[in-house]
């Protein structure tokens, strides 16, 4: 996976779909080895069972039963182009539903500290376009199984409460989130 990824608005591949509402879209990535790839970007039609007006954004190439493989192991000719579509295609989904909010899950930990990461590294720059969020929440326990109930459970691994990201969020949090939600920048702030 990439190291460092710089989010420019001005620098985004072409969409070659667009669904009614803004749901989703695709586009081709350029990969490392000189070929494409084609990914879907997606957004749920229900908000998220626990969290009103949040909608979870998913990315991938499909699989051959059409759905999206967010765990998918790309590398992309540019990574930085490829991060710049996906949050642009938020950026505009936000501005057509500005009551709702997005939601993307780091569906590992590598992808969650990357995530996290290119969020800090972007931050002027997203902080201009974006209200940003994080949580460690219940999602970790699906990832790892039941042995994730048996004792000890570390209850203080999981932090449900959404947390503001800002520019002095901590480079290597205690614990590492892997929940990230958007929002439209505007007056109201997440809390």
């Amino acid at each position: 996976m990439a190291s460092i990824v710089k989010i420019n608005f001005d620098d985004v591949y072409d969409i070659n779909t667009t669904s009614r509402g803004m749901k989703s879209i695709l586009f081709d990535t350029e990969l490392a080895n000189g070929g494409k790839k084609e990914l879907m970007v997606a957004i749920s039609d229900q908000a998220h069972e626990l969290m009103p007006n949040v909608y979870n954004l998913a990315f991938g190439p499909l699989n051959a039963g059409g759905k999206i493989d967010d765990k998918a192991q790309i590398k992309h000719k540019n990574y930085s182009k490829a991060f710049s579509t996906i949050l642009s295609h938020a950026r505009a989904y936000l501005t057509s539903n500005p009551n709702h909010y997005l939601g993307i899950d780091g569906s590992n930990n590598s992808r969650a500290l990357l995530y996290y990461r290119t969020i800090l590294n972007n931050f002027d720059y997203l902080s201009r376009h974006f209200e940003i969020g994080a949580l460690k929440y219940y999602v970790r326990i699906t990832r790892f199984g039941k042995c994730q109930y048996e004792n000890p459970f570390d209850f203080e691994d999981v932090k449900p409460d959404v947390v503001r990201i800002t520019k002095d969020s901590p480079r290597h949090p205690e614990f590492l989130y892997n929940y990230f939600i958007f929002r439209k920048k505007h007056d109201n702030k997440i809390s």
